[in-house]
């Protein structure tokens, strides 16, 4: 497959990820790099200044293992599917870098083979544009729930900002609408990034590489359980409070998917 055939399908993929925020990292470029994390913002959102930020946005790859209701990507679904390969997609960041269509990258992805495996590619993206070309502009990366913690060493001093979708207000919710994920395998994760990123800053001679400057966030689906606002309202505030996130992100849930199983709102509600 052509890879702007593959861009077109894997940047589709992502628009419904909305946790894509201004930076909040400040990485200077070096002597022989090119670009840089700026602490007024990156993507597609209002910097402090008033700027409008850019940055690429796609999923490295769309195709799933997992079968959750909500998504598009789902792997009972017919649609589309593409994946990168780490090289096209740091090719693919340098190029528009440099034709000053973006300023860092967004990437996420669906789970394909293992959460390792996925993980691994996303390692692999993030050494070759900081350490073959080196990129010193925003990278947000995703952290697939399930991988190794050893993965996120290695992912966490290459990136800004690294997040983990929570999905769902509460674990009933999850098992009802992705049974194949498991509370633990989100929460661990981002307990973990929040202590890691606790420990880099206490014990700086230690880490003598930035563990995810910018910080963590986390994104839920808002709508499609029953779960009032306070709920969820208090279920931020504590990972806020918890995990130090820097922002908790609320997607509203919309029926993308022709599926009779599904519930709708007003069945879960009335």
């Amino acid at each position: 497959m052509d890879i702007f055939d593959k861009l077109k399908i894997l940047a589709d993929s992502a628009k419904y990820d909305a946790s894509c925020s201004s930076s909040g990292s400040d990485r200077k470029n070096t002597n022989n790099g090119i670009g840089n994390g700026h602490v007024s913002g990156i993507c597609h959102s209002w910097g402090a200044d008033g700027r409008c930020i850019s940055l690429l946005k796609i999923l490295f790859t769309n195709a799933c293992m997992y079968d959750c209701k909500y998504c598009i990507n789902r792997c009972s679904n017919s649609v589309p599917r593409a994946t990168f390969t780490p090289r096209e997609v740091a090719d693919l960041t340098i190029h528009f870098y440099k034709r000053n269509y973006i300023e860092g990258l967004f990437l996420s992805s669906a789970v394909i083979k293992s959460p390792d495996y996925t993980m691994e590619r996303l390692v692999e993206t993030a050494s070759i544009l900081r350490n073959e070309y080196h990129f010193n502009g925003y990278i947000h990366c995703k952290t697939i729930p399930g991988c190794s913690q050893e993965l996120i060493d290695k992912l966490g001093v290459l990136v800004d900002r690294m997040s983990i979708n929570i999905e769902l207000p509460s674990n009933d919710s999850l098992k009802l609408l992705a049974p194949q994920k498991e509370k633990d395998g989100i929460l661990k994760p981002m307990t973990y990034i929040s202590n890691t990123l606790k420990l880099n800053k206490m014990n700086k001679s230690k880490y003598k590489k930035k563990f995810v400057p910018a910080g963590q966030t986390t994104q839920l689906m808002v709508g499609a359980t029953p779960e009032t606002d306070l709920k969820i309202l208090k279920l931020s505030e504590g990972m806020y409070k918890s995990l130090k996130l820097k922002r908790v992100y609320y997607s509203a849930y919309v029926s993308i998917n022709n599926d009779k199983n599904l519930p709708t709102l007003e069945s879960l509600l009335f």
